[in-house]
């Protein structure tokens, strides 16, 4: 929520035809405040200029959602010598509030203005994260590294919402390119084999046609291998006897037609890496 105040525009000003967008107004169509000055102060808010595009455009839309929604008597009741508690007039009404939320949520860039504008706070959010995901007692100093590379990475890539949310997947590439650059948090290892080079490879012989490249991270094998429209790396296990997908993979390889409903052979127990029994779809 944007916490300041802003100084009320005299009712007296002139209404000129051409400028119908240079005022947020009441419902009774009275000039609350000059729009301009409440988007630059909403970009100030997220430590950003009106170079940003993402940040103006969010603010564009939040005063869109303050133009004509409060009664003068509302607007009144927050008044004090001519300025305006534009934030508790927005907590008074839990509608608005959501509607302007929605104006930063649906931006989807929030991930990305946070890194930008408010560095430390990711920081703290992601080692809290961490902390929270783990039973182990972890390395303070490996999450602290850890979201310290996360956040450079972020703002390196601009990393959108969508892209962040495959970090859910860890066969994604993104999840993989950030393990490998940045380490893994949850490891209790002491030294990390991180930073995939191409002197990893040496040790593949065989033509071109036929010879796979793999990547190495924390002492193990993995592949980037593509299965419909999918690509994703995948650990490479000589021990497993089948391969496990996620229900997000199996819709869109569905949908993709790679995945028929022939091709289902009834359902089967596996037993997973920590001891749990998941019952699985076969295909």
């Amino acid at each position: 929520m944007i916490k300041y105040l802003i100084h009320f525009v005299p009712f007296f000003l002139a209404i000129c035809s051409f400028g119908q967008n240079k005022y947020i107004r009441s419902k009774e169509g009275r000039e609350i405040l000059q729009r301009s000055q409440y988007i630059i102060k909403c970009v100030k808010s997220m430590n950003k200029d009106r170079t940003d595009q993402t940040a103006v455009s969010i603010c564009e839309c939040r005063a869109n959602k303050l133009d004509r929604h409060f009664s003068n008597k509302q607007v009144k009741k927050y008044t004090t010598n001519d300025f305006i508690d534009l934030a508790g007039l927005i907590t008074e009404d839990d509608s608005l509030k959501q509607a302007m939320d929605s104006c930063y949520i649906n931006s989807g860039q929030t991930i990305l203005l946070q890194a930008e504008g408010f560095g430390e706070e990711f920081i703290s959010n992601c080692t809290k994260s961490i902390r929270s995901n783990s039973e182990k007692t972890l390395d303070i100093k490996r999450v602290e590294s850890f979201c310290n590379c996360q956040l450079n990475m972020v703002k390196s890539k601009k990393l959108s919402d969508s892209e962040m949310e495959t970090l859910n997947n860890p066969n994604s590439l993104l999840f993989y390119e950030m393990i490998s650059n940045c380490g893994d948090p949850f490891s209790t290892r002491k030294s990390m084999e991180n930073n995939w080079t191409s002197d990893m490879e040496k040790d593949i012989q065989g033509p071109t046609s036929d010879t796979i490249k793999v990547l190495t991270i924390n002492g193990m094998t993995y592949l980037k291998v593509k299965i419909g429209s999918q690509v994703q790396i995948w650990l490479f296990d000589t021990g497993a006897s089948d391969l496990l997908i996620n229900k997000d993979i199996e819709t869109i390889l569905k949908n993709e037609n790679v995945i028929q409903d022939k091709n289902y052979l009834g359902i089967g127990e596996y037993e997973m890496a920590n001891g749990m029994i998941d019952t699985c779809r076969r295909y």
